[in-house]
């Protein structure tokens, strides 16, 4: 059996998303009580790393010695100073075995065995240049787009070559595949410009590949396509995001916020939700979600149970879709046979 939490779009930004420090503590008190063997975030931890010192000991370096992973996200390269070279030990979180890139040695995915599973950690964050018949990374430079890029949050060839090596590797040794990534895989809701290209590796090597998880969408989706099961894990706190012409909250709604300095933290505040940037542009969760998933192999097959957790919109104001019910205030529990 294998049991990790999970939890994705953490988007912690100081001034734009109401994304408290405390809410990984939360997870990660979830993570311990569960007994889990790991967590992982799924991408859009933060929007600027490089100055977010206070992040990293409440999840990285956490207290009870969880072992934690991480992938990128579309956000985690936004035009504030953070590079693959500068955040990548923090993001993805050593040891792992991470693929390589003919071009560069900033590789943003990779793998690691856990309990007779191989985890594979992908990152979507390249763009296709048609012109010049080659893949581009996201940058620090460049974000969101390389100009003349088409086919964003895209894996690319040599990940995806990557990423055939590596589920036949696993299959000759006998080893499930758990596959995660920012953006979907699955085909069934919105995916990367390339996932069929994935998919088509899962139904080489059947039975190896049982679950894929994404983030990316802030929506909670489970279904199974092919004999795989796709997980679609909803955002921590930015329940939804969407352009929007004119504040739903109020001035007189407000959110405690603590300030910090250098990863010191300052005296708590009380701030109105329309002084953070994106307010305007998002519906928020009055807590966090998160979802313990556990995987057990049977004679009949695989079981996939999730744990999720409940919570509500702020102040109750929900955003104006529901997409099919997947927009939704927490995660749903629910399970799956493979």
């Amino acid at each position: 059996m294998l049991k990790f939490l999970v939890f994705a779009d953490f988007h912690y930004f100081k001034g734009v998303y109401h994304a408290p420090v405390d809410s990984l503590r939360k997870i990660m008190a979830r993570a311990a009580t569960e007994e889990v063997d790991f967590v992982i975030q799924m991408g859009d931890f933060s929007n600027h790393l490089a100055a977010s010192p206070e992040i990293i000991p409440p999840y990285y370096g956490n207290t009870y010695g969880i072992p934690v992973y991480g992938i990128y996200g579309n956000h985690e390269l936004e035009k504030c100073g953070n590079t693959m070279e500068s955040i990548n030990e923090t993001l993805c979180n050593r040891p792992v075995c991470f693929g390589a890139e003919p071009e560069t040695d900033d590789t943003g995915y990779w793998y690691a065995d856990v309990k007779g599973y191989r985890l594979i950690g992908l990152d979507t964050c390249y763009m296709y240049h048609r012109e010049e018949d080659r893949y581009y990374h996201n940058s620090a430079e460049t974000w969101p787009f390389v100009p003349g890029t088409e086919k964003p949050n895209s894996l690319g060839t040599s990940q995806l070559a990557w990423l055939r090596v590596t589920i036949a590797d696993a299959a000759e040794k006998g080893l499930k595949v758990l596959v995660f990534s920012h953006a979907a895989l699955s085909g069934l809701w919105s995916s990367a410009p390339d996932a069929d290209k994935a998919r088509a590796i899962f139904a080489e090597f059947p039975g190896t590949v049982t679950l894929a998880v994404n983030g990316h969408l802030h929506t909670d989706r489970l279904a199974v396509r092919d004999g795989v099961a796709y997980f679609d894990v909803n955002t921590v706190h930015n329940g939804y995001w969407e352009p929007y012409p004119e504040h739903h909250y109020p001035p007189e709604q407000t959110f405690s916020y603590v300030p910090y300095e250098g990863g010191i933290p300052g005296s708590p505040e009380v701030r109105p939700l329309t002084s953070l940037r994106q307010a305007k542009n998002t519906w928020f969760f009055t807590e966090p979600t998160s979802a313990v998933v556990t995987i057990s192999e049977t004679d009949g097959g695989t079981d996939i149970s999730v744990d999720g957790c409940e919570t509500a919109w702020e102040y109750g104001i929900e955003p104006p879709k529901d997409l099919d019910g997947a927009v939704y205030p927490g995660i749903r529990s629910r399970s799956v046979k493979i």
